[in-house]
């Protein structure tokens, strides 16, 4: 299921997602070739992909025609290109002081928080992927030494407690859990997030 992302405006391209099977707009990009971040503009109605080939990758991955995914927004994204292009000097100078001014909340718009955030929880997603190619187990022990899915991280002598284990064990697992991770094969998936997506 697509959590975060379900607060996207782009109704269409999010449900064609979900029916298609992607776990997020990041598993997209890269089964697409497409890039992250115009994604994420696409599905908040700030972006229209125009080339011949982008829109032929999607229609064909999507299961979906052109004016589903893009000819409906047209009018929605060019009218939100002129709002984005408004000059902070259209503000007067009092208006400043107070927070019910609107034009002042239209400029909080909070674009990269909710970039963050998408980006966090489809990181979190393919995380979980990830660990899921090891033994439940050894899943375990490398969320709670990390903190994964958890409030805090434990230590090796809690983690020991918590499998009724020596430390000395507990530390050759999560040593054989990390090294087990760190192989391409496992994680190449995970390089777009170093690439900056």
């Amino acid at each position: 299921m697509i959590r975060a992302e379900l607060r996207f405006k782009n109704a269409s391209f999010m449900n064609a997602l979900k029916n298609s099977n992607y776990k997020s707009i990041m598993e997209f990009s890269r089964e697409s070739g497409l890039s992250y971040h115009k994604l994420i503009s696409y599905a908040n109605l700030k972006y229209l992909f125009e080339s011949h080939n982008s829109r032929k990758i999607m229609t064909e991955l999507l299961g979906s025609d052109e004016w589903t995914l893009f000819e409906q927004y047209r009018e929605v994204i060019e009218k939100a290109k002129d709002l984005n292009n408004k000059m902070v000097t259209d503000i007067p100078m009092q208006k400043f002081v107070s927070l019910s001014s609107k034009k002042l909340l239209q400029l909080q718009e909070p674009k990269s928080i909710e970039r963050d955030m998408i980006y966090s929880e489809s990181l979190k997603t393919d995380i979980n992927k990830l660990l899921k190619t090891l033994k439940p187990r050894e899943a375990s022990m490398i969320r709670m030494y990390f903190g994964i899915g958890r409030e805090n991280s434990l230590t090796m002598n809690e983690i020991a407690q918590e499998f009724d284990l020596t430390r000395e064990r507990i530390q050759q697992l999560i040593s054989k859990s990390i090294r087990r991770l760190k192989h391409r094969k496992r994680n190449d998936f995970l390089r777009t997030y170093l690439n900056g997506a």
